[in-house]
Order: structure tokens, then C-alpha cells, then sequence
């Protein structure tokens, strides 16, 4: 039988920020269909994903980060398996501790690198793949992060190289999850938050470099998972520096290079042999991470903020995750599919409110008003309307202006002898009544609800 359709309902002002769930799980599902076509099987065993998704060769890294998508959005994957073969296929194995557990990139002349053990510990420990006999070996995995921590807390590619702030949070999101409670993660995060002032709250590649939005975002995602418990006057001032330098429409990418050495020297002693040194690039997506940090925010979001950075990130000629690549490049890039979707993902897990806030439930809908406001009145929160809105007014009763205008000139027609009384309640007043007692019955009857879900 055929069910009358629900009542239309506008959707929302375009110039009010909104964030549209729909449209959400919409790019949620594309990114993660994008993953799927571009996977590809490992020349032996197993197979992934290398960071240009264009290429057919896997590559480790990019191997746990699609893996990871796919575990955080709580969605199977059928070639999971082959991914964690591949990457146990690529774990190093050495006698020498600083080496084995780890996992090298292509660039890195086969030297296990904080840029790839940092990512494929995390995937491990969010895919609880601990007692998984096929899983890469978790545990050396966790070592290999402990043994190449510097001496000053942080962390370089690997152990002697300068600390560097990505790489430091790299090993601390990984850390934090394989085991929050390991003296390393204090150590990094003290780090991390060293020498935080009010006039230096932000920070950058590394401590002594001008703070950047990406960075910042990134340590303050950090410093939310690692210690969940931090809230100081620094921290706080570092989320208002954030949210002060943040532009929401700017959908910017770059990327961080610097050069590595073992030993974190470019030479080696005169007349030794050369050490060897090679460059390394992170690829940064500052928008999506931002907006991540801001959602850790413990006041709560910045509501209008937020909305206009999910628009940036899901408006047409940026949505598509086939057409970002490296900017400049044409190609299609992991890294920026990787940041939009954990950004995504954290959208819609943020809770409606925190602890201390305070819940409103209206008919149709809710309010949510915020600890620091939460001893003033809802109205007082509430957007003000002007008393009256002439153009509102006339857009909302134009058809009972023009028939009143039609009534009083009618009445002039009758004041004139242009035509009799008779024919002026006939023709114009009695219409107008019958019609309004019609709109009248119209608004009484009961709206039908949605039709029932199928049995």
C-alpha cells in the first residue's frame, strides 16, 4: 500500500555552519571505496597500498594507514589479512636492539624510521592484533620505540637524531595506545610541553621553530590521547592560539623535509667511511587535523569554527579523495585521504556534551549549553530577532497584503458607484472568507508522521 511521504522540511540556512551527518558518512564511504579499488597484492605475500595510490607496489606505511582507516570507521575488509602478512613480512629482524621490531620507508636505505614504526605500533595496537600468530610482532614493535627514544624525551627517525615535534608525537600516539603507562610517554610528553609560554604557546617542526597551525594541531591531538587528563592555563592558551591563526577555508597541504643520519651527523670521523644520510618528507594536511584538535578542545568545540572547516573539507572540488594529491603533483595521495577521513571518523564520535555541560530537550530539538554558561538562561543564549522583520513579514503574508489590497480598493470602487455593495461582498469578501476558513481546517489536521520502517 502506498504511504503518503513525510511533510517536507527545508533543510538548513546556507549561511548558518551546520554539519550535515549525512554528508559525513557520504565521504566517509567514498574514501573508504577509494581504498578498496586501489588496493594491490605485494610481489610474495600479502599486499596494501603505497602512499600514490596510482602505484602498484605497497608500501608499509601507507599498508597501515588503509588497514587503520578501515579498523577505525569499524568496517570489514577483505583483504585484511594480506595486509598484516605483508607487514609482518617487512617487520626487521637484527641482532642489533636499535634495529629490530622496527620498519623501514623506501627512502630510508633500509633503516627501521620513527615515520613507519610510529604508524604501523598504532595500527596494531587499535586492530588488537596482539595474539594474532600472522600479526606483525607487536611487543619488538614497542621496544624498538623505547630503545630509540633520545635522551631529552623526544624522538628523531631513529635513536641520535634530533628530536623532532611530528616524530615525537608520532611515537607518543603509538606509545599511548600500546601502553599509556610507560615512563616514555612521561618523558615525551614533558618534551613536548616544555617551555609552553603564554607569548610561545604553539609549536613547530621543531622547539626552536616558529609554531605552525599543523603542528600545533598535531600535539595538542597528541597530548589529548597520551595524558586525556592534562588541562592547564598552557595547554588551554595553546587551543586559542589554534583557533586564532586557524583559517576554516583554507584547504592547505605541504610538505616537511629535512635530512637524516643515524647518528645524526652528516660526516663521519676524517678518514672513516661517509655516513649515510638521506631526506625524508612528511606530508602534512594542517585543515583536517586542526579541526581534530579542536574537537579535544576541554571547553568543548568551537561550534562555528568546526562547521565551516567540515564544510572546506566536504565541498565539491575538494570531496573527491580520486583528485587530492600532492599539491601540484596530479596524483592521487593516502596522506591527504588518511587525514579527512580521521577527521571524519572523529566528528561522529564527538559526544553531544561534556561533563560539566548542561542538556536542553526541545520538541525538535537540542540545545547544549556549555559548563562556562551554564548559570545563565537558555533565552539569554538564544539568537535575538528583531521585533519586527518588515521583509520577513512581507515574505511570509505577501498573499494576505495583496488580498487586502484587492478588499480596500474594491471599497473605493464601491465609495466611487463604480459598482454595488452586492457585488463586492459577492465577488471579493465572501471568496476570501470561504478560502481562510479552508486554510483554517488545513492547519488543524494532524501531520502524518515518517512511514514505518520495513518489517
Amino acid at each position: 500500500m502506498n504511504q503518503t511521504p513525510p511533510p517536507f522540511r527545508p533543510a538548513p540556512r546556507a549561511d548558518v555552519p551546520a554539519i550535515d551527518m549525512a554528508v559525513l558518512e557520504t565521504r566517509l564511504n567514498e574514501s573508504l571505496d577509494v581504498l578498496r579499488d586501489t588496493y594491490a597484492p605485494a610481489l610474495g605475500s600479502g599486499g596494501g597500498w603505497y602512499h600514490e595510490l596510482a602505484r602498484p607496489e605497497p608500501g608499509t606505511t601507507a599498508t597501515a594507514l588503509g588497514l587503520l582507516a578501515f579498523t577505525e570507521a569499524g568496517r570489514p575488509f577483505e583483504h585484511f589479512d594480506a595486509g598484516l602478512a605483508f607487514l609482518a613480512a617487512r617487520q626487521t629482524r637484527s641482532g642489533d636492539a636499535l634495529r629490530d621490531g622496527g620498519w623501514a620507508t623506501k627512502t630510508s636505505l633500509g633503516m627501521p624510521v620513527v615515520e613507519a614504526t610510529g604508524w604501523i605500533a598504532r595500527f596494531l595496537a587499535r586492530a588488537r592484533c596482539d595474539l594474532r600468530e600472522d600479526a606483525p610482532d607487536t611487543r619488538r614493535a614497542y621496544r624498538w620505540l623505547l630503545r630509540n627514544q633520545n635522551p631529552d624525551g623526544g624522538w628523531g627517525s631513529l635513536g641520535g637524531c634530533p628530536s623532532r615535534v611530528w616524530l615525537t608525537c608520532l611515537a607518543l600516539r603509538a606509545l599511548s595506545q600500546l601502553n599509556p603507562y610507560d615512563p616514555a610517554v612521561d618523558r615525551g610528553v614533558e618534551w613536548l610541553t616544555a617551555d609552553r609560554t603564554a607569548h610561545r604557546p604553539g609549536w613547530g617542526p621543531t622547539p626552536e621553530s616558529p609554531p605552525t597551525v599543523t603542528h600545533t594541531a598535531f600535539a595538542l591531538v597528541t597530548l589529548a590521547e597520551a595524558r586525556p587528563e592534562l588541562r592547564t592555563e598552557r595547554l588551554l592558551d595553546a587551543y586559542d592560539w589554534l583557533l586564532e591563526h586557524l583559517d576554516p577555508e583554507d584547504d592547505h597541504t605541504w610538505i616537511e623535509t629535512y635530512d637524516v643520519s643515524p647518528h645524526g651527523a652528516g660526516a663521519a670521523e676524517p678518514g672513516a667511511d661517509p655516513e649515510p644520510v638521506w631526506r625524508l618528507a612528511l606530508w602534512h594536511y594542517g585543515l583536517p587535523i586542526a579541526l581534530t584538535a579542536l574537537l579535544k578542545d576541554p571547553r568543548g568545540p568551537h561550534g562555528p569554527v568546526v562547521a565551516r572547516a567540515f564544510r572546506t573539507l566536504t565541498r565539491s572540488e575538494f570531496a573527491d579523495p580520486r583528485w587530492n594529491g600532492r599539491p601540484g603533483g596530479g596524483r592521487t595521495s593516502l596522506w591527504t585521504l588518511w587525514w579527512r577521513l580521521e577527521t571524519l571518523i572523529a566528528l561522529r564520535r564527538v559526544p553531544l556534551a561534556g561533563a560539566a555541560d548542561v542538556l536542553h530537550w526541545l520538541p525538535d530539538a537540542t540545545v547544549v549549553k556549555r559548563s562556562h554558561a551554564r548559570e545563565r538562561a537558555l533565552a539569554e543564549l538564544l539568537p535575538r530577532r528583531r521585533l519586527v522583520d518588515p521583509v520577513g513579514l512581507a515574505r511570509r503574508h505577501w498573499a494576505a497584503f495583496l488580498l487586502s489590497l484587492v478588499c480596500a480598493a474594491s471599497a473605493l470602487g464601491v465609495a466611487a458607484g463604480l459598482w454595488a455593495w452586492k457585488d463586492f461582498w459577492l465577488s471579493v469578501i465572501l471568496p476570501v472568507i470561504l478560502t481562510g476558513v479552508d486554510e483554517s481546517v488545513k492547519r488543524r489536521r494532524t501531520p502524518r508522521g515518517p512511514p514505518p520502517a520495513p518489517p
